[in-house]
């Protein structure tokens, strides 16, 4: 997963799927932070009640690799059924490692801060990327059913989810539905 722009959700998707896929389909999964943002250093201490070198930290049974790269990833694909990976936001590092994935998906915002360089992506996605899934949280149904009318690229609607830890009915339904499709 790799975000369009900061801020538009990715850490929060990768918790969400990983809660899904460990707790409603029992699948064993690791999440790997793939980016320098530190978001799981922060998640271990608040989640765990500490910090150790060593990875994983497991939180409800879903391991959690920072700071990681190709070693950890690696690793993973021996141990786990799902190794999703957090990008954090898309740049040309990024994108390389993106395009190996068997699933890639770029998560932006219909927010009008926002908007401009997803839409971008959208724009490069519709000729140079087939296989991506576009998805995005917040901003304007108006906005993206017009992304669907002009650019003919659809985006899914990832579901509101206040706590990413939690499976919910809108997350089960919508994680079932992304998880079966190809």
């Amino acid at each position: 997963m790799a975000g369009a722009s900061h801020g538009v959700g990715v850490t929060h998707f990768c918790v969400m799927a990983a809660s899904f896929l460990t707790a409603a389909a029992g699948e064993k999964t690791a999440v790997l932070e793939w980016n320098d943002s530190g978001d799981f250093e922060k998640m271990e201490l608040v989640c765990t009640g500490g910090r150790r070198e060593g990875k994983p930290f497991r939180v409800l049974e879903t391991d959690y690799y920072k700071e990681a790269g190709a070693g950890e990833l690696a690793l993973c694909l021996n141990r786990y059924r799902y190794v999703l990976i957090d990008f954090g936001v898309m740049k040309d590092g990024v994108r390389d490692e993106f395009v190996r994935c068997e699933k890639r998906v770029l998560i932006g915002s219909f927010s009008e801060w926002q908007w401009e360089t997803f839409r971008e992506w959208l724009e490069l996605g519709q000729s140079a990327e087939r296989g991506w899934v576009n998805a995005a949280a917040f901003g304007s149904g108006e906005t993206r059913r017009e992304v669907r009318k002009k650019l003919k690229v659809p985006v899914l609607e990832i579901p509101l989810s206040a706590d990413a830890f939690s499976v919910t009915a809108g997350t089960l339904d919508f994680f079932q539905t992304f998880f079966l499709r190809r």
